[in-house]
């Protein structure tokens, strides 16, 4: 497999039967939402809600997956992105949003390693004008989702905002890396639903 993120990063992932490392990466990728990222927690899937557990427990990405569930494309609010250091990755939290009035039906964190893209894809990325899930079938891009373990927790004060829950209200999601058809890790990713 390619390697596509630092060994310090690729090492924070594990399988669903031991999701310590994930867990301390979903902490670390969500560190820009606040502190309440430090309540994430690991969750069986028996335990998740049979509609969210629905929406969340697949190999397919998340875009699709929501423009199903609710009908319609989604769109994108970037709320903070930034580049690594040394320019190998895009950083970014983002609200995926349906309808007319953007209800917020994803609050998520992604790191995107761009060195496997033409710049053009990069440029369009950069623009935060798509989900990446889109711009990745748009340009013809299969991928799949390992995903590394299933999440709860409590809406701190901006997923609460963000999400247009009240504070403390259940939040369900994952933590997954994307992977290319060639084996190459092209993003992980933590996605949250305010709800399903």
């Amino acid at each position: 497999m390619k390697p596509s993120f630092s060994s310090a990063s690729a090492a924070g992932f594990s399988s669903m039967e031991d999701p310590g490392p994930a867990l301390a990466r979903a902490r670390a990728l969500t560190a820009g939402w606040g502190p309440g990222a430090r309540a994430l927690s690991t969750l069986p899937a028996a335990a998740v809600p049979a509609s969210y557990r629905t929406l969340l427990d697949h190999g397919r990405g998340m875009t699709a997956v929501l423009s199903e569930r609710w009908g319609e494309p989604v769109g994108v609010r970037v709320l903070r992105q930034r580049m690594e250091p040394d320019g190998t990755a895009l950083l970014r939290d983002i609200v995926l949003t349906v309808g007319p009035d953007a209800l917020p039906v994803e609050l998520a964190s992604i790191r995107i390693a761009l060195g496997g893209f033409p710049a053009d894809f990069a440029d369009r990325l950069r623009e935060g004008q798509e989900p990446f899930g889109r711009l990745l079938s748009r340009s013809g891009i299969h991928f799949s989702v390992e995903v590394l373990g299933l999440l709860t927790v409590p809406a701190a004060e901006v997923w609460a905002a963000e999400g247009r829950v009240p504070p403390g209200t259940t939040l369900y999601g994952r933590i997954g890396r994307l992977v290319r058809a060639d084996g190459w890790t092209i993003a992980e990713t933590v996605e949250l639903l305010p709800r399903a």
